[in-house]
């Protein structure tokens, strides 16, 4: 009996020997050997010289996006989706005026969806794929010496231009006008992108970052912005609007970027709006139209420029001719509050 159970045990021993090695190659990655930096900090590129990011996803670019949204929550933030820049701050990258992110080693195919900014100084050196567990994994590193460089490279171009901008505010004898307004606007928006340039800089180099510490912020920018709103009144003159509906909104939307509003006075900027209303036929007798056409534009008058046109044109209909000309001139008044507003947020980023 001994010998039996003896037996009978060496072979469930060498059973599951046998199971213990098939199911210990089973989970073993296939392919090549996995490297240092999927488990641990990477021999190539050490944490005192590197900022390292390592995620995975199920396909390739994927991974490397993830991996660079890893690397970038060093700094507190996360990797936003591909956005355009504003055509102006194209324009004064392509006239060497601004500093925004430049050509980048990561494959087009990520490029498209991530933000520029989010990879300055970023690569993806290396992927890995493990087949068996159906990932693909990306290390993404950002050197601190080459991401000190570019950033303080973007961040004194960017102020540069923010102090030609206010040296010209300050000479002007004409200082305060939409174009220098624009400026102005301009001048915040490259502030606002030089503060973000700046905390990513204190990771990398404190020290490189405190050399930067005079440079103009937003909030600086944005308080003489809104100075100069203030003193360039702008007269908004309408016709046909008996209960001011359309007068408020147009008196709302220049409100909303600081400016203040005249009715009837002689000043430089004039919006004028000369509106249409007429009844039209109708199939039936129940239902009145009225026709409308309101064609309205911000003036420059002393150059008898038109800065901001504006048409509107349409039909509405009622039971009665009356509420038929209200709800006309309700459709004025959205179009005035959206696309206006919208349009002169254009003017002002040409």
């Amino acid at each position: 009996m001994s010998k039996i159970n003896l037996s009978v045990i060496k072979t469930w021993l060498s059973s599951a020997l046998i199971s213990l090695i098939l199911s210990a190659c089973a989970s073993a990655p296939q392919g090549e050997k996995a490297p240092d930096w999927l488990t641990g900090a990477s021999a190539a590129y050490p944490k005192s010289e590197y900022l390292v990011g390592v995620s995975y996803a199920a396909d390739k670019n994927a991974a490397g996006i993830a991996a660079i949204s890893e690397l970038v929550s060093v700094f507190g933030q996360k990797v936003t989706s591909a956005t355009l820049a504003s055509k102006r701050m194209v324009r004064a990258e392509i006239a060497g005026n601004a500093a925004t992110a430049s050509e980048s080693s990561i494959d087009q195919s990520i490029l498209r969806e991530v933000n520029q900014d989010d990879v300055i100084a970023v690569e993806l050196p290396e992927f890995y794929e493990a087949k068996n567990e159906g990932k693909w994994y990306a290390l993404a590193v950002m050197s601190r010496e080459k991401g000190m460089q570019i950033y303080s490279s973007m961040i004194a171009k960017n102020q540069k231009e923010i102090s030609s901008i206010l040296n010209l505010y300050e000479a002007d004898k004409e200082p305060y006008t939409l174009i220098n307004f624009s400026r102005l606007d301009f001048a915040e928006e490259l502030a606002k992108n030089n503060e973000k340039y700046l905390k990513r800089l204190s990771v990398l180099n404190p020290k490189a970052a405190e050399s930067f510490s005079s440079i103009s912020t937003p909030v600086q920018l944005h308080k003489i912005k809104a100075e100069m709103a203030e003193k360039i009144p702008v007269c908004v003159n309408v016709d046909d609007d008996s209960d001011g509906r359309i007068a408020k909104v147009f008196q709302e939307v220049m409100a909303s970027f600081g400016f203040n509003t005249t009715v009837g006075s002689n000043e430089r900027y004039v919006i004028s709006c000369k509106n249409h209303f007429s009844q039209s036929a109708s199939s039936n007798e129940k239902t009145k139209f009225c026709e409308y056409a309101a064609e309205c534009a911000l003036i420059d008058t002393f150059v008898g420029e038109t800065l901001v046109p504006l048409s509107v044109t349409g039909r509405e209909g009622s039971t009665s001719y009356q509420n038929a000309e209200v709800r006309a001139k309700q459709k004025i008044v959205s179009k005035v509050k959206e696309e206006f507003a919208k349009k002169f947020s254009d003017y002002l980023g040409k």
